[in-house]
Order: structure tokens, then sequence, then C-alpha cells
């Protein structure tokens, strides 16, 4: 009997099977297999793709969170240049840019008439008071309206570099000796009679306040920031409350690095001290008034560099889950 082959397994060489096989490639036959050019001819034209954050592009990466590691020492080294302006500020009209308490008190003396011979000590004060509070409130509404995420590296590089534009703009308005009372330079230690006369006159000049009014702006962009960034105990501008938190602190006595708020606390102090300090000897000096400044504008300046490039935020992403 002639033997036939099954129809569910049809010879694949049969004519009459009636039924297509398709051509299947053993991988076990060597002639069949990709030769080494071919694959690097493919690896070549179609490389792998990139990751995210080689793709990304530089104005992407400004829009990161910042990294809030560290992210204290900026507000720290802002309290250098809160000694640097108030000094100057102080000896160019008797009132502050920064701290707005004594303004504060400087403004009920006024209602009285008082210091006597400052009739308007008082105008000064409420000066930097309406700008502090000026700035205060554009900032935070920039901030919280127009970047809805203020962590965002551009953000608060845009803002410490407005900050900064306003402390260059007093330094040129001191430089060029525009203001008068914010000219000076070689202070002495001691004033006779004329030499007080003058400057209160120097003081009572209306073109005093532009200067003032510039950096007491930018001071309350300053504070605004240190809220923002959330390091509530590093004001920037405020000592009363900070005297008070520090020596409060029940961990006071622990070694250094064992409570991280209490040493900002203490570097806060000891920077707007020094702040202070570098800004009078200057002043005693040549460099005068404009060279704090000047100084104080260059630090604010380069605070925004290194705002643009901090270190981002982690985005940590679990397995079923999105980022945290």
């Amino acid at each position: 009997m002639a033997s036939s082959t099954p129809l569910d397994t049809p010879h694949p060489s049969s004519p009459s099977s009636g039924i297509s096989t398709p051509n299947v490639t053993k991988p076990s036959d060597p002639s069949n297999l990709p030769s080494a050019a071919s694959i690097a001819a493919a690896h070549h034209a179609s490389p792998p793709p990139l990751s995210s954050s080689r793709r990304r592009g530089w104005l992407a990466h400004m829009r990161d969170d910042i990294s809030l590691t560290h992210a204290d020492w900026p507000l720290l080294v802002s309290c250098l240049v809160s000694g640097l302006c108030d000094s100057v500020a102080f000896n160019a009209t008797g009132t502050f840019a920064s701290m707005q308490t004594g303004n504060t008190i400087f403004l009920a003396l006024g209602a009285a008439s008082l210091p006597p011979n400052q009739p308007l000590l008082w105008l000064r004060a409420l000066v930097s008071i309406s700008s502090f509070w000026a700035g205060c409130l554009f900032f935070s509404r920039a901030f919280k309206t127009h970047h809805p995420r203020p962590l965002q590296k551009l953000t608060l590089a845009l803002s410490f570099a407005l900050q900064g534009i306003l402390i260059l703009a007093a330094a040129a308005l001191s430089q060029t000796a525009a203001v008068p009372a914010f000219a000076q330079a070689r202070l002495p230690p001691t004033l006779d009679a004329a030499a007080e006369h003058a400057r209160l006159a120097r003081e009572n000049d209306a073109v005093t306040l532009a200067p003032l009014a510039l950096l007491a702006f930018g001071f309350g962009g300053q504070i605004v920031a240190s809220r923002v960034l959330g390091f509530t105990e590093v004001p920037t501008n405020v000592l009363t409350s900070l005297y008070c938190d520090l020596l409060s602190d029940p961990g006071l006595a622990k070694g250094v690095g064992r409570n991280e708020k209490r040493d900002r606390r203490v570097v806060a102090i000891v920077m707007m001290l020094g702040g202070g300090v570098v800004g009078g000897w200057m002043q005693r000096t040549g460099a005068g008034m404009s060279g704090a400044l000047w100084l104080a504008a260059g630090i604010k300046m380069g605070l925004a560099g290194a705002w643009l490039g901090w270190k981002s935020r982690e985005m940590v992403v679990e397995e079923g889950k999105g980022d945290v």
C-alpha cells in the first residue's frame, strides 16, 4: 500500500496539498543569521534614545524646582547684604532700609517732633516702611500668582536679580553723587558743629528718599524669599525675634550640626553683624558708601546666578506610582 502524507501536516514541497506553509527560518542555520556588518550598520542608523535628562533643554532645567539641600546658604549670605546696606542707609539718612522696627519708632517720634533737629526723620522712616511694604506685596504676588511653583530656579534667580538691580541703582546714585547724602566717603568718627549742620542738610534733601526707597523695596523681596524657601528662622533682616528664638531654643547647647535651626540663627547674626562692620569700615575709607553698595549689589547678583546652577530637586519614581 502506498503511503500518504497526513492532511494536518502537509509536506512543504507538496504542490497537491493546496495549503501554503510559511517560510520558517531555522535559527540553527548559520547562513540565515545577520552578519556583524549589518548589526553595526543598524546600530549607527538608529541610535538608542537619549535619556529624558539629556533631551531636556537649558530652559527646561531652569524650570526645575531647586533642591532644598543647603538652600539656606543664599539667605545667610543675604544677611550680610542687609548689614552692608543698612550701615549705608543709617549713615546717609538716619533710618534703615532693611530693619523696619527702628523706622516704626522713628515714625512714632515724629508725631512729637522728635528727635531734636530732625524735622524730616519721620518722613524718611515712612518712605522706607512704605517701600518695604510695597516690596513685600510685589514679590509675594509675583511668587504666588505668576509663578505657581515658586521654588523654580528661574523664579528665584529673577527675584534675586531684581533685588540686585535695585541695589545697583542705589549704588549708581551714590557713585555719581546725584544724592549727596549717599555719596559720602572717609567719614570721621566725630563732627564739629559746621559738619553736623552740613550732614543734617544732606539728610533733609528730598533726593535722599530715592535710594532709600529702592533699597527698602528690594529688602521686602528678600524677606519674602526666606518665607518661600521655608527657612523662617532666617528672616534676613530682623534680629529681635531671632535673638528670642535662639535663646529660647531648648536645644541651644547641642553640638554644632545637631540643631540646624540654632546653627542658622547664629550664622545669620554673625553675617548681619559682619556686613555692618565691613560697610562701616568701607565708609571710613575712600571706597565710601558707593563701594559698600557696589559690593552688596555684586553679592546679590552672584546669588541670582547661583540659583540658575542650583541642583534640581530629585524626582523619585516608584513602580506603579507617579513622581513623588
